[in-house]
């Protein structure tokens, strides 16, 4: 019992690295370590790993990512991991709406900006942003705005992009994250300078 019980503890740990791991790289747009980054919810669905809340939010941070590197790759082994992420944020929100529904908005705006449905993802954008206000996720609604802002330089709305990025900074601002505030407007001023 013991060895087993080191072995899930061990577990535990790693996967929490791993969280962390692919959180910060999403943040700092780390691609080459999304690449090297496993699945997290491959994970935790493969080795039932107690399902701790920081892991739940692990997974929406891999959606968010598959989905950006399924864009940036073409492959689809990214929108099979988005697409998996999803319907397990899906679960959740289903569960408890006041904490997943933006998340949920999110990722389905990304999925359908990377299936070029640019019509549902403004709108799963917009409604992101909104779910994330309204329940005070103020980290969540920087994300919103940035990726909505991303998904608007995609498409040539340049005004559009940059009024949402500098939401996205305000946002940021209010949660203390300066190191992404720093690159985001690094970001704003090689994109519109």
């Amino acid at each position: 019992i013991i060895a087993f019980a080191k072995s899930r503890k061990y577990e535990i740990m790693s996967l929490n690295m791993q969280t962390n791991q692919m959180i910060r790289s999403f943040l700092f747009r780390q691609y080459d370590e999304i690449l090297k980054t496993p699945g997290i919810l491959s994970r935790l669905l493969g080795n039932k790993i107690p399902l701790f809340s920081l892991f739940v939010v692990g997974v929406f941070y891999e959606g968010l990512s598959s989905f950006c590197m399924a864009r940036r790759t073409q492959d689809d082994i990214w929108i099979t991991r988005g697409n998996a992420a999803l319907a397990f944020i899906q679960h959740w929100s289903n569960l408890a709406p006041r904490n997943f529904e933006n998340k949920l908005l999110l990722l389905e705006a990304e999925k359908y900006f990377t299936v070029d449905d640019s019509y549902q993802a403004q709108k799963c954008y917009e409604d992101a942003i909104r779910s994330a206000q309204t329940h005070q996720f103020i980290h969540e609604e920087a994300i919103s705005h940035e990726l909505a802002g991303l998904f608007y330089l995609d498409k040539g709305q340049h005004d559009k992009s940059r009024q949402s990025l500098s939401r996205s900074i305000g946002c940021f601002k209010l949660w203390g994250a300066s190191a992404v505030v720093e690159r985001l407007s690094t970001f704003i001023r090689d994109s519109f300078e």
